[in-house]
């Protein structure tokens, strides 16, 4: 039989391939022409099929699919740090990000979106669900198309409420207007006119008591008319909880249920402190949650230990992950989320086998592809889905010894072993370094906008320690 001609060959790997029965492939391949996936198996029967015009060994070493980045802040990537451990959660929004969104310009946005898209490539993630948070989602947009990762891009801080704090009305590029929301909602779906695009367009508001019924309602409108996902941030802390409880007269989850806002194309961050009445509306709903422990834990919220992440995934609703922002999470790696879920659900249930390295993976790339909508596209390694994947390398300590490379990847290599990054057919990470972008340019260019920001904005990062 003539081989069948193909782009790409990754073969002689452990191939975690995601597929409904989860298969493994120990000794295995996955062949790519164009934009897909056009062969998985194993190593001998893919090879001996083609006829690659480039080959990757990748030495015994897993390949997976991309990780999907659920919920982030690519915009705010330049002031990460800046925070020290001092600022509270009451002042965070008055004392910095409201002088620091009316300070920032569009092209320190790009800028700091770049630095957050080849941090994202180096810890394998493939696509990520930016959070409608910046002014000008082009600039965006732009920074994902450079770095060559998957996007998905949404109309900027949609809010028609003050919420729980006073950074709505403070915020000069973001009006808190029913009318100006309703004018730009839906303006980052035309995205979606390519099917081929990178970077496409969903539904986000801002969430957490900063939307009026008449904007949730019209925000699921416009996602369901168009196939979307509506993406909002729900449920963090106390603060926002409380308030919801106060506008409503009821708890919030129930009360956008009443009024038709929950589906299956719901995906909504963080839910970390929801009440029982929630969550059986959650589970009725079909929606997704985007889970970001770390950034629940950095705040000291309680969302690990008050939350009903693990019940949810356990009775079946779609859990996924997501790093949220500088100064939350830290830093954008999926790797470290699904970690930080499996050790924060056993600490809570006091069980080792609360999660599993296996319900990490499934977390961070299935379950992510289906909460951005685009399962049908990625999440999984099988035969006419676009080909987003990662080849780890076992270069590294954390890598050995190679009795369980599940395992491994999960608790101990984690980011240190990303090598090579797949997406969209196109390798864009090779030898762990950026291959359409130079890294060590973006870090001087987002070092020196950093800098410039926060000089404007007058602020200086507070020191607990004395520098000289």
């Amino acid at each position: 039989m003539t081989p069948t001609d193909v782009d790409l060959l990754i073969r002689n790997g452990y191939v975690i391939t995601m597929d409904p029965d989860r298969t493994v492939y120990e000794r295995g391949a996955v062949a790519v022409k164009g934009r897909a996936i056009v062969a998985v198996g194993r190593d001998h029967e893919v090879s001996s099929e083609v006829r690659a015009g480039r080959t990757i060994d990748a030495d015994g070493a897993p390949i997976h699919p991309g990780f999907v980045e659920c919920h982030n802040h690519v915009s705010l990537h330049l002031v990460r740090g800046a925070f020290g451990d001092s600022i509270s959660w009451q002042s965070v929004n008055d004392e910095f990000y409201v002088p620091y969104w009316n300070t920032v310009t569009d092209e320190e946005e790009h800028v700091a979106s770049l630095l957050a898209c080849v941090e994202m490539l180096r810890n394998g993630t493939t696509c990520f669900m930016e959070a409608g948070s910046v002014f000008e989602p082009e600039t965006a947009a732009t920074a994902a198309e450079a770095a060559g990762i998957r996007a998905l891009v949404a109309d900027p801080f949609l809010w028609d409420v003050g919420g729980y704090t006073s950074d709505a009305p403070a915020v000069k590029r973001a009006p808190a207007s029913t009318d100006h929301c309703l004018d730009i909602l839906g303006t980052q779906l035309r995205r979606n006119d390519d099917p081929d695009a990178l970077v496409r367009g969903h539904v986000a508001i801002v969430g957490m008591g900063s939307a009026t019924d008449e904007l949730e309602r019209a925000a699921k409108e416009v996602a369901d008319a168009a196939g979307v996902v509506l993406n909002q941030h729900q449920s963090y802390c106390l603060d926002d909880v409380a308030g919801d409880d106060l506008r409503h007269g009821r708890h919030p989850l129930v009360h956008l249920d009443d009024i038709g806002v929950l589906g299956a194309n719901c995906t909504f961050a963080h839910m970390n402190l929801l009440r029982d009445d929630e969550v059986a509306a959650v589970e009725q709903s079909g929606m997704s949650l985007a889970w970001a422990p770390q950034s629940s834990m950095i705040w000291g919220i309680g969302g690990t230990q008050h939350g009903h992440h693990l019940d949810f995934h356990r009775a079946g609703v779609n859990v996924a992950l997501g790093s949220d922002s500088s100064n939350w999470s830290n830093r954008f790696d999926i790797g470290q989320q699904a970690f930080l879920a499996v050790l924060s659900a056993r600490e809570k249930e006091r069980s080792r086998t609360a999660l599993t390295a296996e319900d990490a993976l499934e977390m961070a790339t299935i379950n992510g592809a289906r909460a951005v909508g685009l399962e049908h596209l990625i999440g999984s390694l099988e035969v006419g889905k676009r080909a987003d994947l990662v080849v780890r390398g076992n270069d590294v300590p954390e890598a050995h010894p190679t009795t369980s490379p599940l395992m491994q990847l999960v608790y101990s290599a984690r980011d240190a072993s990303v090598d090579t990054v797949v997406v969209d057919g196109r390798v864009v990470l090779e030898r762990r370094q950026p291959v359409l972008l130079d890294a060590a340019d973006v870090y001087r260019r987002a070092d020196r906008a950093a800098r410039a920001v926060l000089d404007r904005m007058g602020y200086h990062v507070p020191r607990r320690w004395p520098h000289r």
